[in-house]
């Protein structure tokens, strides 16, 4: 390790000019504006703010710029250092005092010694100035305080004058502050992701797969970190919202047959070429398992699943097993509802993932997976009581949607069917509330019973919005004059004398006793 400081104009020098980048194992820029201004203050009162390390190699891996950093040119002398710790300070730094407006405005009160980002509310007040532009000087000391005389607040030459321009001079000596650099000199990979995960793993910093994902970069560089953005890109196209950890985890799974990030000593002796033909099938099991649970599961979008984690044990499943029968068809789909019913994933997932994956290893997959989601006997079924107080978070919601769907339901409306891969915003699918929520509050109905979910159903945006407040007994009642397959179909109880306000705990029982039975026939026979 090679030590020396380097002040902060010097450090906005080099990154400006390209001298220091990111390796393509680092995590995005993550800071919050009050924790850049609390890194300014810092500097102001020159506490310590921790040291910079950063990586000096002949051969450069694959880098990016640090956020907010334009393609410099590259016209200094040497080769480029790389960050391996204190990215979010020196972003922080660059977009705060960096020469580009398009960054982080912090702001310094002359009176309180206070640092803020810039708002609007802030104008009024002379005291507040822009600590980028006292740093580079583009407004002059005389003329905050000639603002400040105009404002009435100080008296040039007099005490309050002179405090001003000492807190301007030492806001100035912020661009002096020196931060303390480590520089490690090596040109062995293997050492430097060594290095950099336990840098990283020494506190909360990054997620194990995170981690993961750096040892990848490091033996298949730019070619698995692209790959998984272009996989995220294209699930988010089709509705599921895949993370690079869920990836990761799909990934081992299929290398390894079990889950967990700690048992990936032998993974790691695999060749490169062998991971990526391992990612070659892990893309495309998963392609298949997120296809199976939009169009077979009847979940198009991934914000239906009680865990993402169900698609794991799918995706080694299809990979292996890319042909579906009836009766396999039949089984997933029973295990896929289970597991989302009784919560397979929301308690120790790894245990569960891992018994998971054993399952579609042996012999009988299917039968395996279903003995793991109902261990000791336990039954799938569901009583009306469970929808008592149940709301919007509870797993039997996504169900009675795959319910409603299964049973060819439609918009009230305009008979469109239900479907969250639509064209046009005025057809996206709302939760409605069958007795509106305003009429419910008005004659004093608790919140848990006006958001249960045996008062919701599913329609599009613009019917929604033309229900608004009407009363239920009028609204559906036109409905049930012309499509009463309508009401039926969201298991509505047709019993008009439910409908009205007064008799709402009443509609509420009959229609948990109708989804609870949608629920179970969707269970039993979800085809």
């Amino acid at each position: 390790m090679i030590g020396h400081p380097l002040k902060v104009r010097e450090l906005l020098d080099e990154i400006s000019h390209g001298e220091v980048l990111l390796p393509e194992i680092q995590r995005a820029y993550v800071w919050k504006g009050p924790q850049v201004a609390k890194l300014i203050d810092s500097l102001y009162r020159e506490y310590p703010a921790g040291q910079i390390l950063l990586w000096d190699t002949i051969d450069l891996p694959i880098t990016r710029n640090l956020a907010g950093v334009e393609t410099p040119e590259l016209s200094f002398a040497g080769r480029p250092k790389i960050v391996l710790d204190g990215q979010q300070r020196l972003t922080s730094l660059f977009m705060a005092l960096g020469p580009s407006h398009d960054g982080i405005e912090v702001y310094f009160h002359l009176d309180t010694e206070q640092f803020q980002l810039h708002s609007k509310k802030l104008d009024p007040d002379p005291h507040w100035v822009s600590v980028r532009r006292v740093l580079f000087g583009s407004v002059h000391d005389l003329d905050i305080l000639d603002r400040l005389e105009k404002a009435g607040v100080l008296t040039r030459g007099d005490d309050a004058s002179r405090v001003c321009l000492d807190r301007l001079q030492r806001l100035r000596r912020i661009g002096e502050y020196k931060f303390p650099i480590e520089i490690f000199k090596s040109d062995d990979y293997e050492q430097v992701t060594e290095l950099f995960v336990r840098i990283n793993s020494a506190g909360t910093r990054l997620r194990a797969a995170e981690l993961v994902l750096a040892q990848l970069a490091l033996r298949l560089p730019g070619a698995i970190v692209e790959k998984f953005e272009n996989a995220m890109e294209e699930y988010a196209d089709v509705g599921y919202e895949l993370d690079s950890r869920l990836l990761i985890r799909a990934l081992i799974a299929m290398g390894t047959g079990q889950s967990r990030f700690r048992y990936l000593t032998e993974f790691w002796k695999k060749p490169p070429s062998q991971i990526e033909e391992i990612w070659s099938r892990t893309r495309k099991g998963l392609d298949t398992a997120v296809n199976f649970c939009r169009q077979n599961g009847r979940f198009e979008s991934s914000e239906w699943l009680q865990s993402l984690s169900v698609l794991i044990p799918l995706t080694v499943y299809f990979e292996r097993h890319p042909a579906l029968t009836p009766d396999v068809e039949l089984g997933l789909l029973k295990w896929f509802y289970i597991a989302s019913l009784r919560g397979r994933y929301t308690g120790s997932s790894e245990t569960a993932m891992d018994e998971d994956l054993k399952a579609v290893s042996g012999p009988t997959p299917v039968d395996a997976l279903m003995r793991n989601a109902l261990p000791g006997g336990s039954t799938a079924e569901v009583s009306p009581e469970e929808f008592d107080d149940a709301g919007w978070r509870n797993p039997l919601f996504p169900l009675t949607y795959a319910a409603a769907r299964r049973g060819g339901a439609k918009d009230w409306f305009t008979g469109v069917g239900l479907a969250t891969d639509v064209v046009g915003a005025d057809h996206e699918i709302q939760v409605h509330h069958v007795f509106p929520k305003a009429l419910l509050k008005e004659i004093g109905v608790a919140r848990k019973d006006r958001d249960e979910i045996a008062n919701f159903a599913f329609l599009g945006a613009r019917p929604n919005r033309k229900i608004s407040s009407r009363l239920p007994e009028l609204y559906l009642a036109e409905i049930a004059d012309k499509h009463p397959e309508r009401l039926e179909a969201q298991h509505i109880p047709m019993d008009r004398a439910l409908w009205k306000l007064d008799r709402f705990q009443e509609f509420l029982a009959a229609r948990r006793l109708l989804l609870a039975r949608a629920v179970n026939d969707l269970v039993r026979n979800p085809m």
